[in-house]
Formats: C-alpha cells, sequence, structure tokens
C-alpha cells in the first residue's frame, strides 16, 4: 500500500493502521454476530439455574396444593356419597310405600270403568257376526255389503301420521323434562354441599366444645377420686376411733336409750351412729324435703334450658338454609344479567370486526411489499 501511494507520512500510517484496525473489528464483529451457534448456545446459565429452582419451588407448593385439595375434595366427596346413600334410601322407603299402596287400593280391577277397559272385553265379547250366515244377523242388521272398507289406505296413513306426530310430542317433552331434572339435581346438589359444610364446621365446634367439656370433667373426677381417697382414708380413721368409741359406749352406755343424742358420733358432730339411731328429727325431715324439692326445681330448669337451646339450633339451621337459597337465586340472577352483557359486548365486537376486516381489505391492503424492500436489512452489523 505504501509503495502504491508513494511516500506517506507517520500520521498517514498511523491513519492506516487505525483504519485497518477498524476493518479487522468490524470482520469479528461479524462472524460473532452472525454466528449460529454462538447466537444459539450463548445463554446465562445463572439465570436460567435460578429459573430452574424457582420453577422447583412453584412445583412443589403446586403439588402440596393439589394433596390439599385432594384431601378436601376426597371429604366433601364422602359427605356427598353418605348423604345421598340417605336420600336414596328415604327415596326407596317412600316408593316402596306407593308401590305397596298401589298395588293394594289402585289396581285397575278397583275402577269403576274397568270394564270398558278391559284387556280381555275381546275375548270375553261375543263377536259381532259368527259368518255371514249367523242365525243372529237379521233383515236390518247390516252387517255383511259388497266391497267393505275402501277407505283402508287413506285411513292406515292418517293413523301413521298421527302416530309419528305424537311420538315426536313425546321425544320432545321427554328431553324437557329430562333437561328439568338435571337443573334440579345440579341446584339440589349444590345446596347439599353448602349445607353439608355447614354442617361439618358446625360438628368441628361441638367437637371442640365436647373435648373440653369432657377434658374438664376428667380433672373434676381426678380431683374428686384423689378427695375421695383422702376421705376413704379419714373415714378409715374415724371408723376406727368409732369402733373404739363403740367399745367403750357398749361397757359404760346404755344402749337402748332412746335419747337421741347417744346415737350422735363422738369424733364427728355431722355423723350418727347407725345401730343406735332412732330416725330423724322433725327440722330434719323438714331441711331433707326442702332439699329434695330443690333438686327437682334445678332438674326441670336444666331440661328446659336444653330444650330452648334445641329450639335456637334448629331455627338457625332452617335460617342458614333460607339465607343459601336466597344467595344462590340472588347468583342465578347476577350470572344471567353477565351472561346477557356479554352476548351484547360480543355483538359490538363482531360489528366493529367485521367493518376492521372490511377497512383493511378495501383501504390498508391495497399496497403490497416487495421482495426488495425484505433484501435491504441484514446486510450490517449497524
Amino acid at each position: 500500500m505504501a509503495l502504491s501511494l508513494g511516500v506517506l507520512t507517520q500520521a498517514d500510517l498511523n491513519e492506516a493502521m487505525k483504519l485497518e484496525k477498524r476493518r479487522q473489528f468490524e470482520a469479528e464483529r461479524r462472524k460473532r454476530i452472525f454466528n449460529a451457534k454462538q447466537r444459539l448456545y450463548g445463554l446465562d446459565l445463572d439465570a436460567l439455574e435460578k429459573q430452574i429452582s424457582e420453577k422447583a419451588k412453584q412445583r412443589r407448593i403446586e403439588v402440596e396444593c393439589e394433596k390439599r385439595y385432594e384431601h378436601q375434595t376426597q371429604v366433601m366427596q364422602d359427605a356427598i356419597k353418605a348423604k345421598e346413600l340417605e336420600l336414596g334410601k328415604h327415596k326407596h322407603a317412600v316408593e316402596s310405600d306407593l308401590n305397596y299402596y298401589r298395588c293394594r287400593f289402585q289396581r285397575k280391577d278397583q275402577r269403576r270403568e274397568f270394564d270398558l277397559n278391559d284387556p280381555n272385553w275381546i275375548k270375553k265379547s261375543q263377536p259381532v257376526r259368527i259368518a255371514d250366515d249367523d242365525i243372529n244377523l237379521g233383515i236390518s242388521s247390516a252387517q255383511v255389503f259388497p266391497g267393505e272398507d275402501l277407505g283402508f289406505k287413506e285411513r292406515k296413513q292418517r293413523q301413521r301420521e298421527q302416530q309419528r306426530a305424537w311420538l315426536d310430542q313425546q321425544v320432545i317433552e321427554r328431553k324437557q323434562a329430562e333437561e328439568c331434572r338435571l337443573k334440579a339435581d345440579k341446584i339440589l346438589q349444590e345446596s347439599i354441599q353448602s349445607r353439608d359444610k355447614r354442617l361439618e364446621d358446625m360438628a368441628n365446634s361441638n367437637r371442640r366444645i365436647r373435648t373440653e367439656i369432657v377434658d374438664s370433667i376428667r380433672h373434676y373426677n381426678s380431683e374428686m377420686a384423689k378427695r375421695k381417697s383422702e376421705e376413704r382414708a379419714q373415714k378409715k380413721k374415724e371408723n376406727n376411733e368409732d369402733d373404739m368409741a363403740e367399745i367403750y359406749n357398749m361397757l359404760t352406755s346404755d344402749m337402748l336409750t332412746e335419747n337421741p343424742d347417744v346415737a350422735q358420733s363422738k369424733t364427728n358432730p355431722k355423723k350418727k351412729i347407725a345401730y343406735m339411731f332412732r330416725g330423724m328429727t322433725p327440722e330434719e325431715l323438714k331441711k331433707f324435703r326442702k332439699e329434695q324439692r330443690q333438686q327437682v326445681l334445678e332438674r326441670e330448669s336444666q331440661k328446659r334450658d336444653e330444650q330452648l337451646m334445641d329450639k335456637q339450633w334448629e331455627q338457625y339451621a332452617l335460617n342458614m338454609d333460607r339465607e343459601l337459597m336466597l344467595k344462590q337465586l340472588d347468583m342465578k340472577r347476577k350470572k344471567q344479567a353477565e351472561l346477557q352483557e356479554v352476548i351484547e359486548y360480543n355483538s359490538i365486537l363482531a360489528k366493529e370486526q367485521k367493518l376492521q376486516k372490511e377497512y383493511n381489505k378495501n383501504v390498508m391492503n391495497i399496497n403490497h411489499v416487495s421482495k426488495e424492500f425484505y433484501e435491504q436489512f441484514n446486510k450490517t452489523t449497524r
């Protein structure tokens, strides 16, 4: 290059070196950018490993959620199956009673018009005529005619059309009845699920309260057992002392006295000696009867409270069923309103899309892009 250009200065050499370096850098850049392998396999491994760990964590969370959902679904399905079995048994019992009543009191032969609908009426009845020379046929019987039944084909055709129309009507009615039944079953299943969930919550609450009551009773029983053991020891001690006092009284006192003070224990003022006891005093009898009446009143009050609590629970269950029914009706109305809005919005979008297609077809897509337009790209790295 220096020979072809003649004498070059140092500045020209420096400029030429810069241009050559720039051309080499551009060539290396083109190789690096337009290299398909380097462009495809040049990946960020740290970011990929982070994404993999996040996806694995998300997958574990999803698996745990799915297990919980499956467990909850299984519990709900078991409750629904139990309820369905109960409903099936009740339905079977009702249908059995109904069939028994029908077989017992609503037989066909018990109807007033059975003689008109008797299937064996033709077998039991006599034929109109046995033959053309039947002796029962008189002059004016009008039973034998030449060329009888001229409209047989037309009558049969009308009968077949009428039967076909009846069958079509029955098919339509049966389909409508089946759709109504499916809708009613779906609403019933949703109501049963809501009610079963509410009952399950109530059962859990009752179970928790019952557990607390059992724990308190167990604690109370343990305290009572401990107290009874102490009382038993104390009683044994008192019995020993009473036995010693009895021996002393047998030796020093009169056993046949009618004095009530003789039956009083020397160790316990509230205790009586059994073999010397001569009955309760009028004051003690009066106090005893008063305590009995008080216990009877307390028992009646407790029974009234239990009945009132049962009535409140029944009323609560009825109110919950009524609220669920109202909520279902409200949701159904909202769903119908939303469906109508979606239908109207879709019709508007369809009209706008149709107008946009016509505009694109008639205005936007008139000029087509040539092949030279695409070939001007991807020529340089800049």
